[in-house]
């Protein structure tokens, strides 16, 4: 059987490739794409030859929403999985010939092991997604879910000041998971467009880091300092500046990806006596998580969208996050034509 995929060859080059899928195994699933969503800092990182353990050519990718088409002989015994049921899933096997990898979402049909050893659900098993909940929304569903995982390390209580440093995904998502909790969420990044999504959906306060002095901001609120600092952009030189946003015995989460090495000045952190935090990844936990908070209405995961676009459009798309274009935000890629 053949499948129609987002490949990436070498590094920055990405095209639509037909590639052969490998047969069915008796505790994989066989899965028809409808959405796959895509997260930009990983991806990104990845095409432009930053994540080590990526190798070209690879399928990237780690979220993606369809309906199960096959089940090998030992998923049909456990009954854990039936034809026509849609899911969320986060990796795929792709054939011989594709380096190993922890992606593999973007592809038209996927092949994913829905049990492990003992009969048990296998490490990235597909996660059922009730009736009512939006299918593309639900293909970004793993990003919120690093999020989610970043704030069960944390310590937030009802009206704590959190700051959340960068508002793409991951940054909007702790926003709102942070507001769930009772805080007062105030948001940074330089992107007009994203602090107003923000202002919408996630944030009490926004500051546009161009125009206004953040520090100031946060101190016109807590002269103390933020209980809470959440630094999402990925940017080593951005520690410092949130040591500095916190108050004493303040916590700071490291949500982001960091490509760079992060060095700091020991004495001046010290002094704060701050809590850190240093996450990445989600697990099927997380991920079930954040599908009950959308079907009960409570992440609005959909408004974070702003390019649905059919898979064709991929290679392009690429190219302007490559380049940092400040309009993309939540890129779903439509598969049902395909």
């Amino acid at each position: 059987m053949q499948a129609r995929a987002i490949v990436f060859p070498r590094a920055h080059e990405a095209e639509i490739q037909e590639i052969d899928l490998p047969a069915l195994r008796a505790n994989e699933v066989r899965i028809r794409t409808e959405f796959s969503g895509v997260s930009q800092g990983t991806e990104i990182w990845a095409l432009t030859d930053r994540r080590q353990e990526i190798k070209f050519p690879t399928v990237p990718g780690y979220q993606a929403v369809g309906c199960i088409e096959a089940l090998g002989n030992d998923v049909v015994r456990a009954s854990k999985y039936f034809e026509g049921q849609r899911v969320l899933f986060r990796t795929s096997r792709l054939p011989e010939g594709f380096p190993p990898t922890w992606m593999g979402t973007h592809i038209s049909h996927a092949t994913v092991a829905a049990l492990g050893r003992g009969g048990d659900h296998g490490d990235g098993a597909p996660i059922p997604i009730p009736d009512g909940v939006d299918a593309p929304a639900a293909s970004l569903a793993a990003l919120p879910a690093v999020s989610l995982r970043g704030l069960e390390m944390l310590n937030i209580r009802i009206g704590d000041l959190v700051v959340v440093n960068g508002q793409g995904l991951i940054g909007q998502s702790s926003s709102q998971l942070a507001r769930l909790r009772g805080a007062t969420v105030v948001v940074a990044d330089i992107s007009a467009p994203r602090l107003e999504l923000s202002r919408r959906v996630g944030a009490d306060v926004t500051v546009n880091v161009r125009e206004q002095n953040l520090g100031e901001v946060v101190r016109s609120l807590r002269p103390r300092g933020a209980d809470v600092v959440i630094e999402t952009t990925g940017r080593s030189d951005q520690f410092a500046p949130s040591v500095d946003l916190l108050r004493w015995e303040g916590q700071l989460l490291l949500q982001g990806w960091y490509p760079d090495p992060i060095t700091f000045d020991f004495n001046l952190t010290h002094g704060k006596k701050p809590t850190i935090a240093i996450t990445c990844g989600f697990d099927e936990k997380n991920c079930a998580s954040i599908i009950e908070l959308m079907q009960h209405g409570k992440l609005p995961l959909g408004s974070l969208i702003t390019h649905q676009v059919p898979v064709e459009q991929a290679p392009e798309l690429y190219e302007r996050m490559a380049k940092n274009d400040p309009e993309i935000l939540g890129v779903v890629f439509d598969w049902n034509a395909a």
